[in-house]
Parts: structure tokens; sequence; C-alpha cells
């Protein structure tokens, strides 16, 4: 059974991406997109091996452009630098504190999207940045 945990992680990562581009209902309530990837991605960066952890960066970011205005292929290598940083750490992290795991998603929430302006920025591309960015509440 080795194989399940990662199979429910991809799965879900699947599942999420999906949900995220199909159901408006929380954006609109919100008035931001909420992102779930950076989540799973700090729960299998925690509980998973590194294998896991690079194969959810790879296809859960391939999932994630192919289903925004992303080009394909720029969330990949966030995903992988948040994954890998919390994967080379997690025996120094408190894993079993809910506060410390709240915390980790909060930072991979906001590291992951950054990394990715910063890669559409140096890749010359000019996505729409101003103050509706941080959300349409303001």
């Amino acid at each position: 059974m080795k194989w399940a945990n990662p199979l429910l992680i991809l799965g879900g990562a699947l599942l999420a991406v999906f949900w995220e581009s199909a159901f408006h209902g929380i954006r609109h309530l919100l008035g931001a997109q909420v992102d779930l990837l950076p989540a799973i991605m700090v729960y299998a960066s925690l509980t998973a091996s590194l294998v896991t952890v690079s194969l959810l960066a790879l296809l859960g970011g391939l999932w994630f452009d192919s289903l925004s205005a992303n080009p394909l292929g720029v969330t990949v290598i966030p995903l992988l630098i948040c994954g890998l940083g919390f994967y080379s750490v997690r025996e120094l992290l408190l894993r079993d504190q809910p506060f410390a795991q709240m915390m980790l998603g909060l930072v991979a929430s906001v590291v992951t999207p950054l990394l990715v302006l910063i890669t559409l920025l140096t890749t010359g591309k000019q996505p729409l940045v101003g103050l509706g960015t941080l959300g349409n509440s303001w």
C-alpha cells in the first residue's frame, strides 16, 4: 500500500485544480481565487517522499497552468522550490502542531504566487498587476 498515499495526493491535487477552475462561488464570495495547490504541496512535503513531491510539482503545475491563463509550465518551478524547501527541513518542523501547519500553508500560499509572478515578469510577460491583485475587496 505504499502507492496509495502518493495516488491520493495526486488525485486530490487534480480535484483541487479542477474545483478552482470549475466552481466560482468562493471566488465571488471572497473576491479572490483560492489556490489549494500550495497547501497540498506542504502536506506532501511533510508526509510523502521526494518522488511524490516532484510529481506533485510537475503534474500539479501543469494541470493548474492548463486550466488558467498562465503559460504552460510557469507554476512548476515555484511549486518545486516550495516543496523542496519544506521537504529538506521537515525533521526540524513541528509537523504535528496545527498552528505550525497553518503557518507553513500560509507561507507556501504567499511564496508560490510571488515566485510565479517573478517568473512571469522575468520571461517578458506582462501580467495584470495592481491593487486588484491583492483581492477585489480593496
